[in-house]
């Protein structure tokens, strides 16, 4: 899966940008920036401030959206027809679970702001049919599961909720997934801590834990370590123009959560890399979370043919086994 956003989206994007002066946009989105840095709910109060938030936030939500997405359709056997986007906004995890899965048919996106479900319905006119087609309704996030669907998706969502509704909250959104339950929240110590509150109560409500995680033991990441992954993607030239950047890219940490049904086949990676890989001369190193908790492992250079297996994996991959390195 591309970090690229779809033509469609992009063109669509490029349009909105046309209708505003590119010094308002740039000022909506230095406020932007600074809620998100200071973990504030995206207050929004004029078109400008809307128009901002999808040509800055979109592209990377779309990056770590896609990437999680892609990484539950290799965990789970599921075909979804149907999906749930709680606290949807712009739409931007539907757009990348129409590249993702390319068999949905049904979409019900749900917001608390009806002006981001105004952006979302404007954006998607050309877009897929299932965004263009889809269920776009107005209501708080805690009150908008009462409908079922394969697929059930909140992504920089349950963060802007007070910390002790979100295990209620997102036992509501797996009781609403027929099959899967994705969550994506900033890579920060405030989402991953999200994450891990959602990840206790649902695997006490009986969910299985399909990814990252390779089990469903205690999480060993403690504080001040938070465990969080990074996706890059391209800047448009509006989006360059709105942040004030020059730098071609940019990257998108994020922390995630996929959850099953019972009935559902998964393949849950053996282990997962939770940093960067450090490489020298001898070899690699890499840190793992396994089902038995944080690890080092170190791949020889010399030991062709765990190197030719790993000389490729990276920051959030599966690696292809927690056993430890030979003596």
């Amino acid at each position: 899966m591309s970090a690229d956003l779809p033509p469609a989206l992009r063109a669509a994007l490029d349009r909105l940008a046309g209708r505003f002066g590119g010094r308002d946009l740039a000022a909506a989105s230095r406020r932007l920036t600074e809620d998100y840095r200071a973990g504030r709910g995206s207050r929004l109060p004029a078109p400008v401030d809307l128009a901002a938030y999808a040509i800055a936030r979109m592209p990377a939500t779309y990056a770590a959206c896609a990437a999680v997405l892609e990484e539950a359709a290799a965990r789970v056997d599921l075909a979804p027809r149907s999906l749930l986007d709680v606290g949807c906004g712009p739409g931007t995890a539907t757009w990348a679970a129409a590249e993702t899965f390319p068999g949905l048919v049904e979409a019900a996106m749900r917001d608390a702001h009806a002006g981001m479900i105004a952006l979302g319905r404007d954006l998607a006119t050309e877009g897929p049919a299932l965004l263009a087609g889809a269920d776009w309704k107005t209501g708080r996030l805690e009150a908008v599961v009462p409908a079922s669907a394969d697929l059930v998706v909140a992504s920089y969502a349950l963060n802007e909720l007070k910390p002790a509704e979100v295990a209620g909250t997102a036992r509501a959104l797996y009781a609403a997934a027929s099959g899967v339950l994705v969550l994506v929240e900033p890579g920060t110590p405030a989402g991953f801590a999200v994450i891990a509150a959602a990840r206790i109560a649902l695997i006490a409500a009986g969910a299985r834990v399909a990814a990252p995680c390779p089990g469903a033991a205690t999480c060993p990441v403690a504080a001040p370590d938070w465990c969080h992954f990074s996706a890059r993607l391209p800047r448009l030239r509006a989006h360059k123009a709105a942040k004030s950047a020059d730098v071609p890219f940019e990257d998108e940490r994020y922390a995630y959560l996929v959850l099953a049904r019972p009935y559902l086949r998964i393949d849950a990676a053996p282990a997962r890399i939770l940093r960067p890989p450090h490489a020298d001369k001898a070899g690699t190193s890499f840190t793992l979370c396994t089902s038995t908790g944080l690890t080092q492992r170190v791949v020889a250079s010399r030991d062709r043919d765990a190197h030719r297996l790993t000389r490729r994996l990276g920051w959030g991959d599966a690696f292809p086994s927690e056993s430890p390195e030979p003596p």
